[in-house]
């Protein structure tokens, strides 16, 4: 199966798509894939094997949607323990191999991916194995590698909603900006317990009625999506299941949206990262770096590759990452060098802003462009706060293509220089440089900026 090209995730210097919608987050069965009509087969044969004889209509009404954990427990209570572990084997046995011979994607789905211009992910009540399995064999898997969660990282699966809550939180986005693509009355169902939108695929086994009776916007072609997704008004202000609600904010507001993915891809970032050195990146900006030992923030740090060469330089340096794979990573990495890890985050930096402590060289490289316009109005003040008086701030943004599935926008270099006199800074350096990744079509800009000098007497 030859793999499928698709579109980058959002339009080019596009920040809303002026719907409220942030993700797009996709069932993986009978959505992405075309496995559903091929499970329900196969949940038959098995039940005529090991003793509970079931029609396609009567396993549609009961499994389908449901985690394999959910439909353990109805054998279970049906035929006993035993027969259900037994019966968990055979299907995944038999499934397998049907899968090998005749899954094909869902019709119209690679045209859909390739129209979207929002960020998108898979929750699936399905297992990792089965989802690199099955979008591995239809030629998706590479589209949504790193943003794909299954209901075997939650307590509880689908009609509850704490798999959608779950993958809403990773990706850095609240509930209600969320809307899911789901083809089962149970998907949707725990879509709109997590107070997010939902759209019901009516192109397989789902009767229309049903998804539309759980509160979903229906549709049956899957080249529709893109289209439909742009349709949508303006969200709620508040979610539509208001006991959710809290619960649905207080999880997403565990990630900062600008480092959505991160933990998912932190060991390929960590080998991204760390194939190019401090003095590949930085050689244009070298000459204004402090003399050490000067107090240095590195913002965003990932694996602390910067902040470890200037601390191997003499310098006394924080790393402020808000990813733990990351930090993680960069502790082992670079565990010869001193340097400081805390957990904190663009745009407040609320860790850093409660403590008493200032900075003669703060970092913010590869960051900027994962602020939506918003987050990025706030971010020079409260960086200026942290800057000791003469202090130096450097900036890298990037420019060009984005990539697929991230958090990103393409700011222009004149956005920060505009603010920065507001916030106390100037510019004193502007420089452009190709992508040390040899990444086609994309190209940084690096800014420096000084904060005032303390006044005499």
């Amino acid at each position: 199966m030859t793999e499928m090209k698709i579109g980058a995730a959002w339009g080019e210097g596009r920040e809303d798509s002026g719907t409220g919608v942030e993700l797009v987050i996709f069932d993986c069965d009978g959505v992405l894939v075309d496995s559903e009509k091929i499970a329900v087969r196969v949940q038959v044969a098995v039940g005529a094997e090991l003793g509970w004889p079931l029609t396609e209509a009567e396993v549609l009404d009961r499994f389908v949607g449901r985690s394999a954990a959910a439909v353990a427990e109805q054998v279970a209570e049906r035929l006993g323990e035993a027969v259900a572990a037994t019966w968990q084997d055979r299907f995944e046995q038999l499934h397998r191999v049907r899968v090998d011979r005749e899954l094909t994607a869902v019709a119209g789905i690679e045209e859909a991916l390739a129209g979207l211009r929002l960020p998108s992910c898979v929750a699936s009540s399905g297992s990792h194995e089965k989802m690199r399995h099955t979008l591995g064999h239809t030629g998706l898997y590479d589209h949504f590698a790193g943003r794909i969660f299954s209901a075997t990282e939650v307590r509880r699966g689908k009609p509850s909603p704490d798999l959608f809550l779950h993958a809403a939180r990773r990706m850095g986005v609240p509930p209600q900006a969320c809307v899911v693509v789901e083809d089962s009355k149970y998907g949707v169902r725990a879509a709109r317990a997590a107070g997010m939108r939902a759209l019901g695929y009516a192109g397989g086994l789902t009767p229309a009625s049903w998804l539309a009776e759980e509160g979903a916007l229906v549709f049956e072609d899957m080249r529709e999506l893109p289209a439909l997704l742009a349709t949508l008004g303006p969200v709620a202000p508040t979610s539509p299941t208001a006991a959710v609600a809290p619960v649905a904010s207080a999880v997403a507001a565990a990630v900062p949206a600008g480092a959505a993915g991160y933990a998912e891809q932190a060991d390929a970032l960590a080998e991204q990262y760390e194939s190019v050195t401090f003095e590949q990146v930085h050689a244009g900006v070298r000459h204004l770096l402090p003399a050490a030992p000067a107090r240095v923030l590195d913002v965003g740090a990932g694996t602390g590759r910067d902040g470890a060469a200037l601390a191997r330089l003499g310098h006394t340096v924080t790393a402020a990452e808000p990813t733990a794979e990351l930090r993680a990573h960069g502790r082992r990495l670079h565990a010869d060098a001193a340097v400081r890890w805390t957990d904190d985050a663009l745009p407040a930096l609320p860790g850093l802003s409660a403590a008493d402590e200032r900075y003669d060289l703060i970092l913010v490289c590869a960051v900027w462009m994962h602020l939506a316009a918003a987050e990025r109005a706030a971010v020079l003040p409260a960086i200026a706060a942290l800057l000791a008086p003469g202090g130096t701030l450097l900036i890298s943004l990037r420019h060009g293509p984005l990539p697929a599935g991230r958090r990103m926008f393409d700011v222009p270099a004149a956005e920060p220089v505009a603010q920065a006199g507001a916030a106390g800074l100037r510019l004193v350096h502007r420089g452009e440089r190709p992508d040390p990744h040899g990444r086609p079509g994309v190209r940084w800009t690096d800014l420096a900026l000084v904060g005032a000098e303390r006044p005499a007497g």
